[in-house]
């Protein structure tokens, strides 16, 4: 994230996916499949393991290969896919108990974190200022703001990236990166408005603010509030999809 900070943009039919667009093809762009597919993967309209091809997505969108290679390839890169040489692309669906395991160890691993930052008092005052900047202006989103929620999840995850680099453990920070990589999928699944993102922002100024004062247990109990909060919108996110996807199978 570093100076750049975090992001608030608009998601879905106006987002960026859409400004590249095979020239001369017929049918909808690869942006407008794009789309589609990644609401239909984010609601778990489609089984764990189900099979995505572009001959199969061709003649459902009345398009032709490249828009169709082009939307599985967004969606790989975007970790709502996997993509097997020869076979074509693969819906990955996250696995509850293993959701369970990767956010205690994350949590295991920040606590460390945020100890060792908030004993040795590594971070500059620098660093604690452009992070306050980054993320007080997240206090003030509108009601209204339409989120992009693959920024704010990255936005969130290079925050919390961030401490463990400060804190200069590369071992730390390489398991992080791994959990995170592999909890970003279920993170996108959970609903995202503006008030999770003034609370996200307030419980990272919290982190902060306790982190520059050398309050450990305040470190501790900051951290522990905003990934519980985390973890507890994407429990709820899980449960609703597995619902949903059950009556459609009872539906159908």
């Amino acid at each position: 994230m570093g100076s750049n900070g975090p992001y608030v943009l608009s998601y879905g039919e106006g987002d960026r996916t859409k400004k590249l667009k095979p020239p001369g093809k017929c049918g909808p762009p690869w942006g407008v499949i794009l789309a589609k597919l990644r609401e239909r993967v984010l609601n778990w309209h489609y089984p764990p393991g189900h099979h995505l091809g572009e001959v199969a997505l061709c003649a459902e969108f009345s398009a032709s290969r490249i828009p169709g290679r082009e939307a599985l390839r967004a969606l790989a890169e975007q970790g709502l896919v996997e993509k097997v040489p020869n076979q074509g692309c693969f819906v990955i669906q996250p696995d509850v108990h293993e959701t369970h395991e990767l956010y205690d160890m994350r949590q295991a691993l920040e606590l460390f974190v945020v100890e060792s930052l908030a004993t040795a008092k590594r971070p500059s005052a620098e660093w604690f200022t452009q992070q306050r900047a980054n993320w007080e202006p997240w206090l003030h989103v509108k009601a209204d703001a339409v989120i992009d929620r693959h920024m704010l999840v990255d936005s969130d995850t290079a925050f919390h990236l961030e401490l463990a680099e400060t804190l200069g453990n590369t071992a730390i920070l390489g398991a992080l990166r791994t959990i995170n990589v592999r909890l970003r999928f279920v993170r996108l699944s959970a609903i995202i408005n503006s008030h999770r993102i003034q609370e996200t922002a307030g419980e990272h100024l919290s982190l902060l603010e306790a982190l520059e004062r050398a309050d450990v247990e305040g470190a501790r109990r900051s951290l522990r509030q905003n990934i519980n909060h985390s973890r507890n919108k994407v429990e709820i996110a899980i449960s609703r999809a597995l619902m949903a996807a059950h009556d459609r199978r009872r539906s159908g």
